[in-house]
């Protein structure tokens, strides 16, 4: 872990730098969550609906969506593959997604089917991860969507 402004950040960890997900990856299995600017931008997470497990989703596409006190808004696959498990545990309590965002929070894992092609695009090892930490935290200040 570490420690970017006020946030933990795991850079040991893959990173969607779009969506902003983190992809723990362990052979051809992922175990995807959301990162902790996300958490901190959107608000107290009050809902979540997932859907599509078992299924075979491309990168982009939805598996479900969230609701939280700033915003709602649909979940798109970080990278494509077959959802394989959701965590039924933040169906109940969503707020371990805020809460426990690397450990509890984590929402769904996948079989990856083009991690060949797509992990390149994905931000890993600790000083990209830091760098681009950094960048969104300004952007996202900057944007007022989150308080400093």
């Amino acid at each position: 872990m570490k420690k970017v402004d006020k946030y933990e950040v795991d850079t040991s960890l893959f990173y969607d730098p779009q969506a902003h997900f983190w992809v723990r990856i362990d052979g051809n299995t992922a175990r995807v969550g959301l990162s902790p600017l996300i958490q901190e931008s959107n608000g107290a997470f009050v809902a979540i609906q997932l859907e599509g497990a078992g299924k075979e989703l491309a990168k982009g596409e939805s598996f479900g969506s969230i609701e939280a006190e700033k915003h709602v808004g649909p979940l798109k696959m970080p990278l494509s593959g077959r959802i394989t498990r959701f965590n039924e545990e933040i169906t109940e309590n969503p707020r371990l997604i805020n809460y426990d965002p690397y450990g509890d929070g984590w929402i769904m894992e996948m079989e990856l089917t083009r991690a060949d092609e797509e992990v390149p695009g994905l931000i890993f090892g600790d000083h990209n991860v830091v760098q681009w930490f950094e960048q969104e935290l300004k952007k996202f200040s900057d944007k007022g969507w989150i308080a400093q």
